[in-house]
């Protein structure tokens, strides 16, 4: 029974040892590859792909970044196109202008930056070819768009020129009107004035001596020289309907038609009716009466 228990605790011995002397061997074995060339190469390699996996994630993020904003951007302006499009058609010039200057100096800002994210990345040995067909992409839409705002800003510049030639059209037709306005004001004027002048009457009430010393009454006759108009009281035919005279009698001396007028006689006073102007005046533009 002693000797059984001695042949057990001999096995556990020897077991023991065979495991410390193959712990022993392992890491002198791991100490001699972690000490070699081969495996320190390996090493540094795996720290350099550990490197560039991290500078290609930073690269890639960097990359795709900028590619959302610039297709942000092209949204942003896509949404603005119709409306830009609409105020086009009233009269927003300087709003429109405004705002096509600032899209182009956004895509100016989007081509650079997509302009040097394409250059780093043909330097770059890593395989981005989805990343190159996006910024490829991006860049006929930028062109597309550079196209857009070269066609709006030539239509504003057409229609521009269009504006000019009208203004210098309605200027052309106000000068021509003002002339003609003018024109129409003096015939009007000479029109009005020839009006006037046929209208116009002259009528004077004195007695008999009086009318010869003036050279209005020549023995019988009347108005037979040339007579100043300053002798008479000058008036619109239009406007006159009677002449009063302070007399107690007159006669009237030149022809007029007797059933054109009336003459009534007051206290110290007689007035001249006149009921029908264009036939009392159509005779002679001068009355000359006689009074006593």
């Amino acid at each position: 029974m002693r000797k059984h228990r001695l042949t057990l605790n001999y096995k556990k011995m020897k077991k023991s040892l065979t495991i410390v002397a193959i712990a022993l061997v392992a890491f002198v074995f791991s100490s001699c590859v972690e000490n070699s060339k081969k495996y320190q190469a390996l090493l540094a390699e795996k720290q350099s792909v550990e490197v560039q996996k991290t500078d290609m994630e930073n690269q890639y993020n960097t990359a795709i970044g900028i590619i959302n904003d610039v297709e942000n951007n092209l949204q942003a302006i896509r949404d603005a196109e119709g409306i830009l499009l609409v105020q086009q058609e009233g009269t927003q010039r300087e709003q429109i202008v405004s705002e096509l200057i600032q899209i182009k100096e956004t895509m100016a800002a989007n081509r650079a930056r997509l302009d040097s994210l394409s250059t780093v990345l043909e330097k770059s040995n890593k395989n981005v070819a989805n990343l190159r067909y996006q910024i490829k992409k991006l860049q006929a839409q930028i062109a597309e768009k550079d196209q857009m705002i070269a066609d709006l800003q030539a239509q504003i510049a057409q229609k521009d020129n269009e504006i000019a030639g009208l203004n210098a059209n309605v200027a052309n037709l106000n000068n021509n009107l003002n002339n003609a306005n003018a024109e129409i004001e003096r015939i009007s004027n000479e029109k009005t004035a020839q009006t006037n002048e046929m209208n116009v009457v002259y009528y004077i009430g004195a007695t008999k001596k009086e009318l010869k010393a003036n050279g209005i009454l020549n023995r019988r006759d009347v108005l037979k020289s040339n007579v100043s108009t300053s002798l008479f009281t000058q008036a619109d035919k239009r406007e006159l309907n009677e002449v009063v005279f302070n007399a107690k009698k007159v006669v009237v001396l030149t022809s007029h038609p007797v059933d054109s007028y009336n003459l009534v006689k007051g206290e110290g006073i007689v007035t001249l009716q006149i009921t029908n102007p264009e036939m009392f005046w159509s005779v002679s533009r001068y009355l000359v009466v006689r009074t006593r």
